[in-house]
């Protein structure tokens, strides 16, 4: 990991526009786009010595949206949904203009469904990711992004009041086992810099004095 003593400060604009609307009594969306420009926008690259070095983009565009409802059907059920888009264009000032940065995930998706009464509430949500690149052009080299071009995954939890002072609580993750990434990586011979964990559960109880 190498250092930059001359490295600059970023500077830019950032214009977000957004609304919240109120369809029903049980129903609300929300919606927003935003738009960014940084000069010296700060990031890092792999050498073609393998080194990873911090260092000045010339400039970096970013624009995404995101989209979002959540639905009471009673007092006890609910839904919620939301998507997500972003891109991500830098320019190294090296002739190649302005290059998409496929580190950054250009769609994500999530719903949720929730039960709860006094005692219960119950979680159950859905992950997932399309358009991952499996590479880009960096400053230097081709970086080498996400093994996968997409995931899906599940994940459940519960948590129980078992009275005013205590709660057992539950979490599956991964319910369906996948592989997948958060984070862009590959190491040379494919494999992931920074998997994320495969199946996995916590089980726990909380206790308030």
């Amino acid at each position: 990991m190498l250092g930059d003593e001359n490295l600059k400060p970023e500077t830019g604009s950032v214009l977000t526009i957004g609304t919240n609307i109120k369809l029903s009594e049980r129903t609300n969306l929300g919606a927003n786009v935003f738009r960014s420009v940084l000069n010296d926008a700060i990031d890092w690259f792999q050498t073609s010595a393998g080194d990873y070095q911090v260092t000045n983009v010339d400039s970096e565009k970013r624009r995404g949206m995101e989209l979002s409802i959540d639905h009471n059907f009673d007092d006890n059920w609910s839904l919620d949904a939301s998507y997500t888009y972003l891109q991500v264009k830098q320019n190294y000032d090296n002739g190649n203009g302005y290059l998409i940065n496929g580190g950054a995930k250009p769609n994500v998706y999530r719903a949720g469904v929730k039960y709860k009464n006094k005692e219960l509430i119950v979680n159950l949500t859905a992950h997932a990711a399309t358009g991952q690149m499996a590479s880009y052009m960096g400053k230097w080299v081709e970086t080498k992004a996400f093994a996968d071009n997409a995931y899906f995954t599940w994940d459940l939890g519960a948590q129980y009041k078992i009275n005013k002072n205590a709660k057992a609580f539950a979490q599956f993750n991964n319910i369906n086992n996948v592989a997948y990434q958060e984070y862009s990586g590959l190491y040379g011979d494919g494999s992931v810099k920074y998997p994320m964990a495969s199946r996995n559960f916590v089980v726990g109880m909380e206790y308030t004095f």
